[in-house]
């Protein structure tokens, strides 16, 4: 190519490069970009003109770039300016649906709870709880309706308070994970028990001194948990309707708002605790000054999360993608096990496979679950737990010292998950990639090593609980890799030891980073899904609708309980076995660089 060719075909690129570096406000995305471009450029004039001035031009812009690129790494506050100024408005304005369909979703539960309330006398006692009812009525009874907010000191109230209240905004966001339906039962939850609560006051005569009591931190309280109710929304939509999206991009997408959303309400969570341990216990404040400072706060989030995301928008058209307008569909992408991935394509790849077959394991899962929950409930003769409580917690689905029923039962189903896992993948990743094709007997590879690692991770449980529920956890990541080793290479669980060592040897800290995400995510699911099952389940809110028997009632949730804890285990398994499956290749490719000898192979063959 002719250099005034060269120059012709790139020059408007060009332009764009100094129109860049000019602005001060370019983004670090945006400039390392230009900065790769301007750099293939400068090799390809290096090597056809070098002596002509354009390589000259091009040297001198790329070092533009770079001091661009050094100046803009160093900017993390305006970053963190832009995430208030920008990026979160238009996370919020993106879910602005979600918003309103949480908003009216507890505003009906709060209205359902005043109604309830007005026809049964004794609904407030079932929401609420009869010690504080009896509490609060002493306390009216002595002239303070309030006084529940001076029984502790204002530090420990705030720190109580705050720690509860980032506990809810993080369950109604990740209930989102159950196709939004745990959030909308969160957000019928906390609407009821707000309903029945304001109602207490009304009926007792004393609405406007709870009014100005409640609402002095309620306005930033309440209104962050409606907006992570809409986070929780998108993040179950993303799932639910991907639209011309595939399902794991309309995931992502949505999980990204409903994190920056999340993020984005924490300093207010963290204000309103501090309103409440702080603030509201002075009563003794004005009611105009108490009642004006309640409308500052609900004008702010009116102000910041309804008003100010719409000019945001309309500043910003070309940064904001609405709903509407959807991207023409991206068919799946192809996972290249020859490609070496870096830490956060290992990641994004690994939640990318589960999405793409949850299909396949959602009913296995779901029916393995069930069964666990139907037993447990159902011991009559306590051969897999005991508990005095109406739930199953960790420590005693896992007491397999004392119940090595329990022991055996999850070994089993840990077993048959591993052999299913593994199945599965190998159909559908690496299929007609692979150099060496090895998907011959699988059942048969895996079979003893799947066995050993499930014994394995039971006999560590065993030898006593607590830290060794974590250490069984932490050797089991190694145990499903060794697993994969014995599948890929074909061969034996003890001759697969050798193997290990050489290749986690350089991306040891990519496997544990990997692996405790994996971890970190199926605690979630079960965390989001205990604390669900308290609030919905065990204080009433919804138990009193299914039956008024207090043994059916014990037994409904203790078995849901168990269904939750051997779901969010199989998922873990699942988890486990697709990023140490998809991190094999990796690893492999990184200490072998069979493809690339056989890319170079190929090469000296053509010529």
């Amino acid at each position: 190519m002719k250099e005034s060719e060269f120059i012709e075909q790139n020059k408007e690129k060009w332009l764009e490069f100094e129109e860049n570096i000019e602005k001060k406000d370019a983004s670090p995305v945006k400039i390392s970009k230009l900065f790769i471009q301007i750099s293939d450029d400068l090799s390809f004039a290096r090597t056809f003109y070098n002596n002509r001035s354009v390589k000259i031009y091009l040297n001198g812009v790329a070092k533009l770039l770079l001091n661009s690129i050094s100046r803009a790494d160093k900017s993390y506050f305006k970053d963190f300016l832009n995430f208030w100024r920008r990026d979160l408005p238009l996370s919020v304005y993106a879910s602005k649906r979600a918003m309103l369909i949480s908003f009216v979703v507890f505003l009906a539960a709060f209205c359902l709870g005043v109604v309830t309330s007005i026809y049964d006398e004794g609904f407030a006692k079932q929401i609420l709880g009869s010690s504080y009812v009896n509490m609060t009525e002493d306390n009216i009874a002595e002239g303070d309706p309030m006084g529940v907010y001076k029984r502790s000191s204002e530090l420990e109230m705030f720190l109580h308070i705050f720690w509860n209240n980032f506990r809810v905004d993080m369950l109604t966001f990740f209930a989102g994970l159950f196709a939004a339906i745990g959030t909308l039962l969160v957000m019928v939850y906390n609407g009821v028990m707000l309903g029945v609560f304001q109602f207490f006051f009304i009926e007792r005569g004393v609405f406007w001194e709870s009014f100005l009591g409640v609402w002095t931190h309620g306005a930033l309280e309440i209104s962050t948990i409606i907006i992570a109710g809409g986070a929780g929304i998108m993040l179950g939509r993303g799932f639910l309707f991907p639209g011309t999206y595939t399902r794991f991009q309309a995931f992502r997408m949505n999980a990204m708002h409903g994190l920056k959303i999340i993020l984005g309400i924490i300093p207010i969570t963290f204000a309103a605790a501090f309103i409440e341990g702080f603030m509201t216990r002075h009563t003794e404040i004005h009611n105009a000054l108490r009642l004006l400072f309640i409308l500052c706060s609900f004008g702010f989030m009116i102000m910041y999360f309804y008003w100010y995301p719409r000019q945001v928008v309309k500043r910003n058209k070309h940064a904001y993608n609405p709903d509407e307008h959807k991207p023409i569909y991206k068919p799946q992408l192809t996972f290249n096990v020859h490609e070496a991935l870096n830490m956060g394509k290992l990641i994004t790849e690994t939640i990318r496979q589960l999405f793409k077959n949850l299909p396949f394991f959602l009913p296995y899962m779901f029916g393995i679950a069930l069964l666990v929950g139907i037993l447990i409930a159902n011991d009559s003769n306590n051969l897999f737990h005991l508990t005095k409580s109406q739930t199953i917690s960790l420590s005693d689905y896992y007491d397999f010292l004392n119940f090595p029923s329990t022991g055996i039962l999850n070994g089993l189903i840990m077993t048959i998950t591993l052999l299913l896992s593994f199945w599965r993948l190998s159909n559908v990743i690496g299929v007609g990639q692979e150099l060496r094709v090895k998907r011959n007997n699988i059942v048969k590879s895996i079979s003893v090593p799947s066995i050993i690692s499930s014994v394995l991770f039971v006999l560590i449980i065993m030898m006593d609980s607590g830290w060794y529920i974590a250490l069984a956890h932490i050797v089991f990541p190694f145990l499903v890799f060794i697993t994969t080793i014995c599948l890929k290479q074909n061969i034996t669980f003890f001759a697969s030891l050798n193997v290990v060592g050489s290749l986690l040897n350089k991306q040891f800290s990519s496997f544990i980073v990997v692996s405790g995400l994996m971890f970190i995510i199926s605690w979630l699911v079960y965390v989001s899904g205990a604390a669900a099952i308290q609030i919905l389940f065990v204080n009433d809110a919804l138990m009193m609708i299914l039956t008024n028997d207090s043994v059916v009632a014990g037994k409904i949730t203790l078995g849901l309980s168990a269904f939750e804890l051997a779901f969010s285990s199989m998922i873990y398994v699942v988890l486990t076995v697709a990023s140490n499956y998809i991190m094999y290749y990796t690893f492999f490719e990184t200490y072998s660089a069979q493809n690339l000898l056989h890319r170079i192979s190929q090469i000296k063959l053509s010529k």
